[in-house]
């Protein structure tokens, strides 16, 4: 599992930023951010906070603490008639097993035929 400092360098890095702008950001010195990102020193709860909205994750995830980075508020967003991501993560947890096994089969099946019509488009070009 990645740790803090090798996190937070690439979030920072993923928004091509320097560590002077992030040092910015933060009101701190470039050479602290550097510290962070070599495990040398780990900022403060405050800033750690910081660094989880500003990135907009969570400080779980700065912490090493879970596998994905998806923000909070990815479970807020409406994907279909007014059913949030959440609703849908809620739904798919309440499903017997074979439905859920069914579910994947269909995801798979419509990953598959978007794959392959982004093929045949490029092949007609």
């Amino acid at each position: 599992m990645a740790s803090f400092g090798e996190l937070l360098a690439e979030l920072r890095q993923d928004k091509k930023m320097t560590q002077r702008e992030l040092g910015d950001i933060l009101h701190v010195s470039v050479g602290t951010i550097s510290n962070y990102e070599k495990g040398v020193h780990f900022p403060d709860i405050e800033k750690l906070v910081n660094l989880a909205d500003y990135f907009n994750v969570t400080t779980d995830y700065l912490l090493g603490r879970c596998g994905n980075n998806l923000s909070p508020d990815v479970f807020k967003e409406i994907v279909v008639s007014g059913k949030t991501v959440g609703d849908f993560i809620r739904d798919l947890r309440q499903l017997p097993q074979e439905r859920k096994q069914a579910l994947a089969l269909v995801i798979s099946d419509m990953e598959f035929r978007a794959m392959i019509n982004q093929h045949s488009e490029r092949d007609r070009k």
